[in-house]
């Protein structure tokens, strides 16, 4: 992997005297279009009906599935991130903490996936992955990453929502999500919010 790295990293990193319309698109992409994202899909929590809202449960279950597993790894295994080794061109500031994988890119990617895999907002879960590519790029770009650290996000997040292919079929989860989806109702009814402003999910 470090081999991997020494030879892709150079062609990721900024140089020295990047361009200044690159550069903001980078630290852009490092820095908010996850928020992005997350605005996105708090939009179409809000706009959708109860098949959407359940897509997009699936979707956050897997990249928390996820991101516990990036947890685990970096509990295990620490990994310096570029500037910690003097290597290539730093222009975001970052603590130094374990690089392998990126939990930014590993949200994005399981978003992403878990989005087709519920087969709910295609068009929304294109666009995350063109999102995910795109902080993936960025956070190399700017230093703060390796381009295995994004390797290992896209995998670990195919692997997050294969294993919730799998358990989130177990009836806990069905169980879980109407009692989520009750309780938004439940909460829209007692702020007296229209249901034609938010619509209601219509547990039964």
């Amino acid at each position: 992997m470090d081999r991997l790295n020494a030879v892709l990293f150079p062609l990721v990193n900024a140089p020295a005297n990047p361009n200044p319309a690159i550069l903001s698109l980078a630290l852009f992409a490092a820095n908010w279009v996850l928020y992005a994202v997350v605005a996105v899909l708090a939009v179409l929590w809000l706009t959708g009906r109860q098949d959407r809202r359940r897509g997009l449960l699936h979707a956050i279950a897997v990249a928390v599935l996820a991101l516990m597993m990036n947890f685990f790894i970096a509990s295990l295994w620490y990994h310096p991130r570029p500037f910690e080794l003097g290597t290539g061109h730093q222009f975001l500031v970052h603590a130094p903490e374990t690089s392998f994988p990126s939990d930014h890119a590993t949200i994005l990617f399981a978003l992403a996936f878990g989005l087709f895999s519920a087969g709910t907002s295609r068009g929304v879960a294109v666009l995350a992955l063109i999102a995910a590519m795109l902080v993936a790029w960025g956070r190399v770009y700017v230093g703060v990453h390796w381009p295995m650290d994004m390797a290992g996000s896209v995998v670990i997040a195919a692997i997050a929502t294969g294993l919730f292919a799998v358990i989130g079929q177990w009836p806990v989860f069905d169980g879980l999500w109407r009692l989520v989806l009750g309780l938004h109702d439940r909460i829209l009814d007692r702020l007296h919010i229209p249901a034609n402003l938010i619509p209601r999910s219509d547990v039964r």
